[in-house]
């Protein structure tokens, strides 16, 4: 017989998201290591605004993951417009804490997820200002739970 337990805890959404340029990474079971972090963005954005998805799909080559982290970056700085302006449309896997503490790491080697990063104002006073972002790709497996890589 298998069991699935209620969980102690079950906090949803993330807390952190850092982007890691694809090829500067290997991972070994769960422990994953950087060739440099130079390239590595850690990327602040609002709390609750922040999400990881892989609903899967069935394609004619089997199973595969329709992955997606995102999350909103308050603000409109110059740092931030020419580091997401950089690292749009580029090849990452994104590294994240869940709500649970736990690490993840989405995308992969051979399945990395492309960054995209998109500017608004909003339309009234309080609308929030800044950067959606977001990482996609159809990944050919599940986000790997890891080891604290920093």
């Amino acid at each position: 017989m298998n069991t699935i337990n209620k969980p102690l805890e079950n906090m949803g959404g993330l807390i952190k998201i850092w982007a890691v340029p694809s090829g500067t990474f290997s991972v070994n079971e769960k422990t994953v290591t950087f060739s440099s972090t130079t390239g590595i963005y850690e990327i602040y954005c609002s709390p609750d605004s922040q999400q990881h998805s892989e609903p899967p799909e069935r394609t004619d080559a089997g199973l595969v993951y329709n992955t997606e982290v995102s999350g909103f970056s308050p603000g409109d700085s110059e740092e931030a417009r020419e580091a997401f302006t950089n690292m749009d449309g580029r090849k990452f896997v994104a590294v994240f804490i869940d709500g649970n503490g736990n690490y993840r790491l989405a995308g992969g080697i051979f399945s990395p997820l492309r960054f995209y990063a998109s500017f608004s104002t909003g339309r009234n006073t309080a609308d929030r200002a800044g950067h959606e972002i977001l990482f996609t790709g159809l990944t050919l497996e599940k986000a790997l739970a890891i080891n604290n890589p920093f």
